[in-house]
């Protein structure tokens, strides 16, 4: 049982690992790509400038993103042809209600407002030290800046990383139990995720992903992963750029706290709601 059970996992990160490493390999051949007109041209050429300004459109550009995606999705699914796993990724064990959602939408919105409160802490420790993520942190919060990043990083990214982690990972794990595969499939999402800042926040929302998908189905999670992304994310960075550098952030964080508050009224109702059933059950 437990070399079997050894057996699956190693097939299962063998296959997340195949594809991230497809995901680096097209997204490199494209930066290479992006190189030719430069050294095709008659102008002389820069390569230290040529350099930065490949990596700039690189990081900027999701569209060899978008085309890694597809062709790493299309690999998955041979992959993992001979598995019931895609059987069971739609599979629900309840239906979705609109105050189930909103209950939901309001605990894995308050991970931000804990994502926040960690990121500035650790920077506060670092800097003691003489060092900084406050790049990794820009990065991890930043919005896209081309229509192919925001089409990658709103949607299509979403989409494709619900499949494979709540989809493939998570229902690959379920015959060792319900918590173990969400817990395992938060693990490997945050691997996935090689920011530190990123890694952190990617466990949290993770867990709630893999909660909602194995309780709801997995169309809930793909559509909590999109409202992250491109309303909390995309949209809200754009609504917020015109404001000032010490507006912006006192925006950002009202919203986040309104959500934590929100949770934490939630879990105290749930424990309220709790004591009260179990002091009838006594009676």
């Amino acid at each position: 049982m437990k070399k079997r059970g050894r057996k699956n996992t190693n097939k299962l990160a063998r296959g997340v690992l195949v594809y991230e490493l497809m995901m680096f390999l097209i997204v490199i051949v494209g930066m290479i790509l992006s190189m030719i007109p430069f050294f095709t041209s008659n102008n002389e050429v820069n390569i230290d400038s040529a350099i930065d300004q490949m990596a700039s459109e690189a990081m900027n550009s999701g569209t060899s993103s978008i085309i890694a995606v597809f062709i790493g999705l299309l690999f998955l699914l041979f992959y993992f042809r001979k598995c019931d796993y895609r059987k069971l990724m739609f599979h629900s064990q309840e239906k979705m209600t609109r105050v189930s959602f909103l209950v939901v939408l309001t605990i894995f919105m308050s991970a931000q407002a804990v994502f926040s409160l960690l990121g500035a802490g650790i920077e506060t420790s670092l800097n003691q030290f003489g060092f900084s993520i406050l790049g990794e942190i820009e990065s991890a919060s930043s919005g896209s800046s081309t229509i192919s990043m925001f089409l990658y990083a709103s949607f299509i990214g979403p989409i494709a990383e619900e499949i494979i982690f709540r989809g493939f990972v998570m229902r690959g794990f379920q015959k060792y139990g319900t918590y173990y595969a969400i817990f395992m499939s938060a693990v490997i999402f945050r691997a996935f995720h090689g920011n530190l800042i990123q890694s952190i926040f990617a466990t949290l929302v993770g867990l709630v992903f893999g909660y909602v998908a194995m309780k709801y189905s997995i169309k809930w999670a793909i559509l909590l992963h999109i409202i992250n992304n491109f309303i909390f994310g995309d949209l809200l960075f754009f609504l917020t750029s015109s404001l000032n550098e010490s507006t912006q952030p006192i925006v950002l964080y009202a919203i986040e706290g309104v959500f934590f508050v929100g949770a934490i009224a939630i879990i105290l109702l749930k424990r309220k709601a709790a004591g009260l059933l179990k002091g009838k059950s006594s009676y």
